[in-house]
């Protein structure tokens, strides 16, 4: 039985990515390319089929999504890393497969490129000996000029694809490629850099653009559920604030809290300023991420601006902290350079979002 109603004034929307697997090739570089990552996606909106991002050697991505699956290029842009999107095509895979059993990996995909080449790829690892797996947090947002949104990739049941007793082939029009070798050991066994996720969590939170907040109903207590989300609010003086998102996930669901809890609309007519945190963080040892957020009125609009003045925070002793430095040296303090600047329109709950880089060690 609803109790009342409130606008949420944030989005944070799950992607179809259920698994993926990056094969980096960097030391012996096609023309075109010098590193693939395929993805498994299956929802009720894409159906269900694989995506290869070929990673350009200008630093985009081209795409070529199997043509069993209906992806919208402002979903895609959402998902892709490096500088961004620049070309995607609609292909025909003549195989495209990717399974995990047993702890050991088995995935692969043949089709023809832009240029009318044929890709061949596959890695088969046969090897009995036990790998332990991580949580991973690929720097996706690191080299984007023009975010989009705050991209937000946990890679669980993460792992190195092993040498010894692995089948692995990659060639381009008939070219053979050496996969690259990882830089060392993991649970004292030798790696290809061939990173792989069979359970990926991929949101993008506040997305950029022009919309109308949703309105949802909250029961006594406190609640309000979406398809997709769960929605905690705080009563005080009849009036409801936000106190945490959800996003749901079957294994590995996302929280945003607020600290103090989120203004509702009608405090913000009041031209009084509001300032407070927000915490991101996924289930998991994945650790969190802290924002800031400050809300003013002017001229019948709340100005809202969120910041993140520190880097992500992983859990003291996780187990892949070693690897995390050692590989990528921003890989957790990309975020500082993201700003986000919502408008909205306080008569009809119409709000504009734009997402911007800043230098972090000017930031004010």
């Amino acid at each position: 039985m609803s109790k009342g109603k409130a606008y949420v004034p944030f989005r944070i929307e799950l992607s179809p990515i259920k698994q993926m697997a990056m094969f980096h090739f960097h030391k012996n570089p096609d023309s075109e390319y010098d590193a693939f990552e395929l993805h498994y996606i299956e929802s009720e909106e894409t159906g269900s089929g694989f995506r290869v991002l070929a990673w350009r050697k200008d630093g985009y991505r081209d795409s070529y999504v199997q043509d069993s699956l209906t992806i919208k290029e402002e979903d895609e842009i959402l998902a892709v890393g490096g500088k961004g999107l620049k070309e995607r095509f609609h292909v025909t895979f003549d195989e495209a497969y990717f399974n995990h059993v047993d702890g050991r990996l088995d995935a692969g995909f043949v089709f023809n490129d832009k240029l009318d080449r044929r890709i061949v790829l596959y890695v088969d690892e046969r090897i009995e000996k036990e790998s332990n797996p991580l949580t991973w947090l690929p720097s996706v947002g690191n080299h984007l000029k023009e975010p989009h949104s705050m991209p937000l990739f946990f890679l669980y049941d993460f792992d190195f694809a092993r040498k010894r007793d692995t089948d692995i082939f990659l060639s381009v029009d008939g070219n053979v490629k050496e996969v690259d070798p990882f830089a060392f050991p993991k649970d004292f066994q030798s790696r290809y850099y061939v990173e792989f996720s069979t359970n990926s969590v991929v949101a993008s939170f506040n997305k950029a653009g022009r919309y109308t907040l949703e309105q949802v109903d909250i029961d006594e207590n406190g609640l309000a559920e979406t398809d997709h989300h769960t929605y905690l609010y705080e009563e005080e003086n009849g009036l409801y604030k936000l106190k945490r998102i959800t996003l749901e996930h079957a294994t590995h669901p996302v929280e945003i809290t607020f600290s103090p809890v989120f203004p509702n609309h009608k405090e913000v007519v009041e031209a009084k300023p509001f300032y407070g945190e927000f915490t991101i963080e996924p289930s998991g040892e994945a650790g969190y991420l802290k924002g800031k957020y400050n809300v003013l009125y002017q001229q019948g609009k709340a100005i809202i601006n969120l910041t993140f003045p520190n880097s992500w925070n992983t859990p003291k002793g996780a187990n892949y902290e070693r690897f995390i430095n050692s590989m990528t040296p921003n890989i957790k303090s990309w975020y500082r350079t993201y700003q986000c600047r919502q408008v909205v329109q306080l008569d009809d709950m119409d709000t504009r979002i734009e997402w911007t880089r800043v230098d972090s060690d000017r930031r004010s």
